[in-house]
């Protein structure tokens, strides 16, 4: 597993927002105003921390809390697999299950390679959710977990992580010495390790993503394999 000197040296040396891009600015093209769209009102979809085995750090949850049908996914945030995952699916299952009340879906956390990657972005995340004027809401942690996702790419090529560091800012106020301080707990680190790797070793998990559907494991993590195994445990 990384060492904790990683974690915080990745803190130091790159939590800092993007440098402006430097050049002659080019003229702005004025364009006709457009209509407004029409306004429609947002689906609110419970997003819940929730207790989870004693001494371990609580789950995050989106979706009904007492759906008969709840889905785990162990992921990781510097996982490519992942990503490709929510960007492709992630808006289809959210209407399909949690909109619907359907699913009640918990995020298990991985650290799959560059780890400090994954780590900061998991420990920013829980950091965001105890900081925030409701600690029961989990809503934070998704927002910090999927500007990480949405800045994997760019930072798998440039080796830099402020713009998701600034991303992660603009959506949750939180600055970069917070963040430093969030990847610099060391009692924070020890308990999310505990947390990964009792979940981990208890569900048998080895690669991301995994999911299971009311605790059986999915063969498979496409929207088919699934929806299959949704149907099945109805």
């Amino acid at each position: 597993m990384i060492g904790r000197i990683a974690a915080i040296v990745l803190a130091l040396s790159v939590l800092s927002p993007p440098a402006m891009a430097r050049g002659t600015a080019k003229p702005t093209t004025v364009k006709p105003a457009r209509a407004a769209p029409a306004r429609t009102t947002p689906v609110t979809i419970p997003a819940r921390v929730i207790p989870s085995d004693a001494g371990l750090l609580p789950d995050m949850t989106l979706g009904n809390p007492t759906a008969g049908i709840t889905v785990i996914e162990y992921a990781s945030a510097s996982c490519p697999h992942c990503a490709a995952w929510k960007t492709e699916n992630w808006a289809g299952f959210q209407s399909k299950y949690l909109v619907t009340g359907k699913v009640r879906y918990i995020f298990r956390e991985v650290l799959t390679n560059p780890q400090q990657y994954a780590l900061s972005a998991f420990l920013i995340g829980r950091c965001a959710v105890a900081q925030s004027k409701n600690p029961a809401d989990s809503t934070p942690y998704f927002t910090v977990v999927n500007a990480f996702f949405a800045g994997q790419a760019d930072y798998f090529q440039t080796q830099q992580i402020g713009t998701v560091m600034a991303d992660v800012t603009a959506k949750t106020g939180m600055t970069t010495p917070a963040m430093q301080a969030c990847v610099s707990d060391e009692p924070g680190f020890t308990a999310f390790m505990k947390t990964m790797r009792a979940h981990m070793e208890k569900d048998g998990v080895s690669s991301t993503p995994t999911f299971f559907v009311n605790g059986k494991r999915v063969d498979g993590h496409e929207m088919k394999d699934l929806d299959a195994a949704i149907a099945a445990a109805k």
